[in-house]
C-alpha cells in the first residue's frame, strides 16, 4: 500500500475515533428523561416542562444567577390540590441544575 493510502486510512480511523468520543449533544428530550430520572418536575405536559426549562435558560443567559431565579419565582397558591407549579417551586433548584446540563450547557461556568 502506499504512504498515500496509508495516511489517509489513519486519518480516517483518528476522524471516527474523534466523533465517537464527542460529548452527547444537549436536547429538548435529554431533559425530559432527565427530570424523570430525578424524581422532579414530573406534573405536567411535556411541552409546558419544556417551556419551563428554556424560560430558565433565558434567564441564565440574560445573567441571572440560579440562585436569583430561585429567589424570584412567582409563586402562586394552587386551588384543588397539588399542580405543577407546586411541584416545579418544590423542586426548583434541581430542574434549574438539569436545564442547565442539558439545554444549556453553555450557562454553567
Amino acid at each position: 500500500m502506499s504512504w498515500i493510502l496509508r495516511t489517509g486510512a489513519s486519518l480516517g480511523v483518528a476522524a471516527l475515533a474523534l466523533l465517537g468520543s464527542a460529548p452527547a449533544h444537549a436536547d429538548d428530550a435529554s431533559y425530559l428523561a432527565a427530570l424523570d430520572a430525578n424524581g422532579v418536575f414530573k406534573s405536567g405536559p411535556p411541552n409546558a416542562r419544556l417551556s419551563a426549562g428554556h424560560r430558565f435558560c433565558s434567564q441564565l443567559r440574560n445573567g441571572e444567577s440560579p440562585d436569583q431565579i430561585v429567589d424570584s419565582y412567582a409563586r402562586r397558591p394552587s386551588f384543588g390540590g397539588p399542580s405543577m407549579v407546586d411541584d416545579l417551586t418544590v423542586n426548583l433548584r434541581p430542574v434549574i441544575d438539569i436545564a442547565q446540563h442539558q439545554l444549556c450547557p453553555d450557562t454553567l461556568h
